[in-house]
């Protein structure tokens, strides 16, 4: 990849924003890429786990932190394609969340690459579909999973300008009752059934939430897919286990839930 001579980057110390804004690329549910495994195709639990098999800190911020890790938020910013090396407390992190705002004339393609040097994940490609109506634009979230290795570093495949920002899984808000595209979020409630609507019904919806092993030990990297409508119709349905857990909200435009 050559490196653009626009780019830049800045780390914000101690800059981990208390329940921020927060589908990464994903867990997305319709498509994905031959030659890595994307999130939206990692195997996914068809049920709940068990939410009596463990004592959860006291809130799912806590949980977060421990399971996942914490760092410093950080940001880059450029023009094209560009490698960005992440601090070493990023790489550590078993999760985290990228922010990334983008405007070009061609689809962006976001890869992680790990310490040996190796491509990791498409972390985000917006030739799909799914992930904006406009492929040559993009402001939403994806992130890097707990059953991958962590990125060392961000390839950036574009030919506009961008932004991308890396923060903490740990950083990100309560699961809302309403949003706007891809996301990820916290939640702390008890679980059960719930229901929503997506306007948007060119693509489908998909909730996946992200909780430990049933005996503790695992740090979030076992999936269930509490929604995956392949379905383009307005309405679904699905169900959450018990808090502490992340879960992330793939679509592309508005959505509506009616949490227990």
């Amino acid at each position: 990849m050559r490196r653009s001579p626009e780019a830049s980057s800045r780390r914000s110390a101690g800059a981990r924003p208390h329940l921020l804004i927060a589908l990464l690329a994903a867990a997305l549910v319709l498509t994905g890429c031959a030659s890595v495994t994307p999130v939206e195709n990692q195997e996914t639990d068809s049920a709940p786990p068990p939410s009596s098999s463990l004592v959860p800190p006291a809130n799912s911020a806590e949980w977060a932190s421990e399971a996942f890790g914490t760092f410093d938020e950080y940001t880059s910013s450029g023009t094209g394609e560009l490698r960005v090396e992440l601090p070493a407390e990023v790489a550590k992190a078993r999760s985290g969340i990228i922010d990334i705002a983008y405007d070009g004339g061609a689809p962006l393609t976001l890869w992680s690459e790990d310490s040996a040097g190796a491509l990791g994940m498409i972390l985000l490609d917006t030739s799909i579909e799914d992930y904006t109506a406009d492929p040559t634009s993009f402001n939403g979230q994806t992130m890097w999973w707990a059953a991958n290795e962590p990125p060392s570093a961000l390839l950036v495949e574009a030919d506009g300008a961008w932004e991308v920002t890396v923060r903490p899984i740990d950083s990100a808000p309560q699961l809302p009752e309403s949003g706007t595209g891809y996301g990820a979020y916290l939640y702390d409630g008890p679980g059960g059934a719930f229901t929503g609507v997506k306007p948007d019904t060119g693509v489908g919806m998909s909730m996946t939430e992200y909780r430990s092993g049933a005996d503790g030990i695992g740090g979030g990297e076992t999936p269930y897919e509490a929604v995956s409508e392949q379905r383009r119709d307005a309405d679904f349905r699905g169900e959450l286990a018990a808090g502490p857990s992340l879960i992330f909200v793939s679509q592309r435009g508005e959505w509506e839930l009616d949490l227990p």
